[in-house]
């Protein structure tokens, strides 16, 4: 996969956490405060439904240590 492919793919993965931890915090009433709860479990159902073969998303907190 080239440069150019891994950013668009990893950009199309984050819009999907992104739609799904809206989605989450709707479901829940719109509370604040639980951002990060919304986005980690949004993160673990996109990384679950990837396709096999297909690399898991990183997380933001793996990025940074990488």
């Amino acid at each position: 996969m080239s440069a150019e492919q891994e950013v668009l793919a990893d950009e199309s993965v984050r819009l999907k956490i992104e739609r799904r931890a809206y989605e989450i915090w709707v479901s829940e009433g719109s509370p604040n405060g639980c951002e990060l709860d919304h986005w980690l479990r949004a993160e673990a159902e996109v990384a679950s439904a990837e396709p096999e073969g297909e690399p898991a998303p990183k997380s933001a907190a793996q990025k940074k240590t990488s």
